[in-house]
């Protein structure tokens, strides 16, 4: 054999192995699948929320109805509307009552004096008591201030020129911190944020 021969059958043969592997290339998938990572964990669910209400009569002449609501954490905390027996004193006919284990929470109408709005109101209590100071929920803008054991909390009603809501805050044993940090309480803070108020 020649060798012209041998050379050309070497490279007859070196083409037939590369076709070969091209072939064996073009059988083999163009991507390895990837991994399956697995599906991201699902976030739990918001809470439910339950509904409180309570309803009084605002002003004498030209009276309204007005329906304060806010949202409890059911869990947590239980609400309801109490005729006798108050933690805190006072002369309403009814007052809502929030429980937890932290403090509880009275929540009354009150009236204004007989010419006075929220500012005049305001007023008159830095003359009465001291520390009177800034409180505010969402929208809601009043103040607070220490009555003996608790911390009282005066919430202007909008739209109402005859009461504000009065909001007592009375800690339970289990609370390990002063009662006094109680209007900073994150539920405190939540549950007051969310007022909201209907007058008819």
């Amino acid at each position: 054999m020649s060798k012209n021969r041998v050379v050309a059958t070497l490279s007859l043969a070196a083409a037939a192995a590369l076709a070969a592997g091209v072939a064996a290339l073009l059988k083999k998938p163009a991507q390895e699948a990837a991994p399956v990572s697995p599906a991201p964990a699902a976030k739990a669910a918001p809470k439910a929320l339950c509904v409180g209400s309570y309803s009084f009569i605002s002003g004498f002449q030209n009276a309204a109805t007005v329906e304060m609501e806010l949202n409890y954490d059911p869990e947590k905390y239980s609400f309801v509307v109490i005729e006798d027996e108050f933690p805190s004193y006072s002369s309403d006919s009814h007052v809502a009552l929030v429980c937890g284990e932290d403090f509880n929470m009275q929540l009354e109408y009150a009236a204004y004096y007989h010419g006075e709005d929220f500012a005049a109101h305001v007023r008159g209590l830095g003359e009465k008591y001291q520390g009177v100071a800034p409180v505010r929920y969402g929208e809601t803008e009043g103040v607070r201030f220490i009555d003996g054991d608790n911390v009282c909390l005066h919430l202007p009603i909008p739209n109402d020129t005859n009461s504000y809501l009065l909001v007592t805050l009375m800690k339970n044993p289990e609370y390990d911190e002063d009662y006094t940090t109680l209007p900073a309480h994150k539920d405190v803070q939540a549950m007051l944020a969310s007022l909201r108020y209907t007058i008819r």
